[in-house]
């Protein structure tokens, strides 16, 4: 039988963290009640060691810009959308997000989820969703930013010593007026983000260095200034926990108007980029397609192959930056450029 699970606002609720700032527009907002199926779950990966231990909304990992930011702010996603298009061999607004003729139900303010195995489906969201279990199923759901002043930090998060969570057939959206930093943020174990259409973030599409990331259509950022024009569709931040590592394999992957990243891979607090295969993407830029971690950085097991690469960059940039050609298994293989241009290591 399904089981009924209680799902709370954290925009309103008493001992739950929300923005920096609450508007008033969610300050009174319901108890979200929603029919979930439980799943036996699996046992999570190891927590990762730099998120910090309190869980403030406000409290985003940070790291050096990469590249100089735009001087004005990306145009709107659904009016403007970037000079670069995937077409039919990549994954597309068509082809992703949620499902045609599906019925969804209006909510609004944040969701708490807590219980293991949770399935949440069928929601048209104005706010976010916040992830403190294990094996969490979140599908055929479209959410929004809340029209208002604040920073809405993520979209969807999976929390510190949470594993398992998967996104699917879903859109996640930023709004030219709220900047959405993070549209799918993990701080736990492994995600797993399949056929979304993520768009309209400042910072970072999906924000994690380890799990699956397959077959979404990530594109057309906000740039807003107070983001220090630190975007990027994808981003790593250190290496995965032990066992585990990164799949970033056929995605559409589009910035073409700020001079940041389809892919960028940083050192941290946990440590340097590993394990990381990068395989047939579409990835169009105007800035680096691919941040590599540095030249001299030790990374290692760095796969990127059979990727096409966007050809009109901004003077000065390029496909990709900051390779270490010397690095433990790092392999640069097969990639190309959209004329059908081989597209070897500078």
């Amino acid at each position: 039988m399904a089981a009924v699970i209680v799902l709370f606002c954290l925009a309103a609720e008493a001992g739950c963290d929300s923005h920096s700032a609450v508007s008033s527009s969610r300050a009174n907002l319901p108890t979200i009640a929603i029919t979930t199926t439980p799943t036996t779950p699996a046992a999570p990966s190891p927590s990762r060691s730099i998120t910090p231990s309190a869980p403030p909304k406000t409290a985003t990992p940070t790291t050096p810009s990469h590249s100089a930011p735009s001087s004005t702010p990306a145009p709107s996603p659904s009016s403007h959308p970037s000079a670069a298009s995937p077409g039919t061999a990549w994954p597309n607004a068509t082809t992703t997000g949620v499902k045609p003729g599906s019925h969804l139900t209006s909510k609004k303010g944040e969701i708490l989820v807590t219980h293991n195995g949770a399935v949440i489906e069928n929601i048209d969201l104005v706010g976010d969703i916040r992830v403190e279990a294990d094996n969490v199923v979140i599908r055929n759901v479209r959410i929004s930013a809340p029209q208002s002043s604040d920073i809405d930090q993520w979209g969807i998060l999976q929390w510190v010593g949470h594993s398992g969570l998967t996104v699917e057939d879903s859109e996640i959206a930023g709004r030219s007026d709220t900047e959405l930093r993070q549209a799918v943020m993990n701080a736990g174990g492994l995600v797993t983000v399949l056929r979304c259409n993520i768009h309209g973030m400042s910072k970072k599409g999906v924000y994690t260095s380890q799990g699956d990331i397959e077959d979404n259509y990530i594109h057309d950022p906000y740039w807003f200034a107070a983001a220090d024009g630190e975007i990027d569709m994808v981003r790593v931040d250190g290496s995965p926990d032990p066992g585990t590592s990164l799949l970033v394999k056929h995605n559409a992957l589009i910035d073409t108007t700020t001079t940041n990243s389809a892919l960028s891979l940083f050192e941290a607090d946990g440590g340097t980029p590993s394990r990381v295969t990068v395989e047939d993407n579409y990835m169009a830029t105007a800035g680096w397609a691919i941040y590599a971690g540095g030249s001299t950085a030790a990374t290692t097991d760095i796969v990127v192959k059979d990727n096409v690469f966007w050809t009109k960059f901004k003077d000065g940039y390029g496909y990709v930056t900051e390779w270490n050609p010397h690095g433990k298994g790092n392999l640069w293989s097969g990639n190309r450029s959209d004329n059908g241009k081989p597209a070897p290591l500078p």
